[in-house]
């Protein structure tokens, strides 16, 4: 039996274990859509902030999707809120063309490119997420409906590092119940999003329903801490798969891993996935895994490869070549193309999540940063040598009206050579072995 846990609002003398993990921090932002649990979010740290010898500056964050017709002025109506309490707060809008099919998946991740872009701009530590315990029963359910393995069903993590944010959620322990009872006290007036009972979105079915399992003793506290046994399973996982990584992977200075393929196909199956699954989110540049069921396909086929013959597929945004006993997996250029940055006299950052690019004073204004790409491999005339031929279109260059001006991974210059320093290093081998903590970190939207 479990114990009787805490009812109504959250009280001010459990602020500081709430946020213990704030201290120190200077900046942080939260996002907060306008909901119940985002306005309790937005409460109970403008209250803990209150209680600071020296509170942090804290970014009040929303997103206009553009979704619903009352979507801007609701935007509106929560910075309005932020303000009123002395909070910055800042309205990001979801611009362009929207998808037609999977609406949430696309909104969910234009959500959280625009939260943290906004919150590293900031420079802030830290972006609070109001998701609760509730959210994450739920989400085992539906991750169970689709059929997912261990890392899909673990638990959304209280605390995820990702770059130089660290992605914070104080609510994952408490019930919704409890949220809505702090903002009544608080005297705030959520936004009602009709998406939470629209029987066309899985969510909203569920929670129809969740009274009724509720009742049979399948409650969300139970089911919480189901995806938390289930965490540490997928950590265990996790580690395994580094192991296999450091045995049988190679990475060169073009952001390229060889695979050893009969070592590798030999491991046990949801360790290969794993690993399989960080591999491509490494090579391929993207920051969320691709389908289970795509994952499992490729799988399959590179099981059954035999080394014989010509094997290519394409996945994630990274090309999986069989070469002579191994995999060779590197960047994909053609499907959606390479970021282009200008590059300034003294530019240092990271390129398209895999190379640290650092160019030094005296560059020439009008350089650009981008793909190699194949015009730009014949243009000088690189070979790949024992290296798999894709991946050099795939290396970051320096142009210079419309010409190749430099490719620092394989020390081309133009003639005259540059008098300033360019180099590129590849980060590969840092992404292997630190990957996101599961596939869909950011859990639901």
């Amino acid at each position: 039996m479990r114990a009787a846990e805490r009812a109504g609002p959250i009280g001010d003398g459990e602020l500081p274990s709430l946020f213990a993990p704030l201290a120190g921090a200077s900046r942080i932002a939260i996002a907060v859509s306008g909901g119940c649990d985002s306005l309790a979010l937005l409460d109970c740290i403008d209250r803990w902030r209150r209680q600071q010898p020296n509170p942090p500056t804290v970014l009040v964050l929303t997103v206009d999707h553009g979704l619903r017709q009352s979507s801007a002025s609701d935007a509106r109506r929560v910075a309005a809120t932020a303000r009123k309490r002395g909070l910055k707060a800042e309205v990001l809008r979801w611009t362009g063309e929207k998808p037609k099919g999977d609406i949430e998946a696309a909104a969910r991740a234009a959500r959280y490119r625009l939260l943290l872009g906004a919150t590293r701009a900031a420079k802030a530590s830290h972006l609070l997420l109001a998701h609760q315990r509730d959210d994450q029963a739920e989400t085992l359910l539906l991750r169970l409906a689709r059929g997912s393995g261990v890392f899909g069903l673990a638990a959304m993590r209280k605390e995820i590092a990702t770059g130089e944010v660290t992605i914070f959620r104080p609510f994952l322990d408490i019930a919704r119940a409890r949220l809505q009872e702090t903002i009544a006290v608080a005297g705030l007036e959520p936004v009602e999003d009709a998406m939470n009972s629209d029987p066309r979105y899985a969510r909203a079915r569920l929670r129809r329903i969740m009274p009724l399992l509720s009742a049979d003793g399948i409650d969300a506290a139970g089911l919480a801490a189901t995806a938390g046994r289930l965490a540490s399973a997928a950590e265990a996982i996790d580690e395994a798969a580094t192991r296999v990584i450091e045995r049988v992977v190679a990475f060169d200075e073009l952001a390229a891993a060889a695979i050893d393929a009969g070592v590798f196909m030999a491991v046990p199956a949801e360790i290969r996935l794993r690993a399989l699954v960080r591999i491509l989110i490494a090579v391929g540049g993207e920051d969320y895994p691709p389908r289970f069921e795509r994952l499992q396909a490729l799988d399959a086929e590179m099981a059954r490869h035999d080394g014989s013959g010509r094997f290519k597929r394409t996945l994630g945004g990274a090309v999986i070549e069989g070469r002579q006993g191994r995999f060779v997996v590197y960047r994909e250029v053609g499907r959606t193309g390479l970021p282009r940055v200008m590059a300034k006299s003294g530019f240092s950052g990271i390129w398209d999540h895999r190379f640290l690019v650092e160019i030094g004073r005296g560059a020439p204004s009008g350089l650009a940063l981008a793909a190699l790409g194949e015009a730009g491999r014949r243009e000088i005339g690189a070979r790949a040598g024992a290296a798999a031929a894709g991946a050099l279109a795939a290396l970051p260059a320096l142009w210079l009206k419309g010409a190749v001006f430099a490719v620092p991974t394989l020390g081309y210059r133009a003639k005259p050579k540059p008098a300033f320093s360019v180099a590129a290093r590849s980060l590969l081998a840092d992404r292997l072995i630190g990957p996101p903590r599961f596939p869909d970190f950011l859990g639901p939207g």
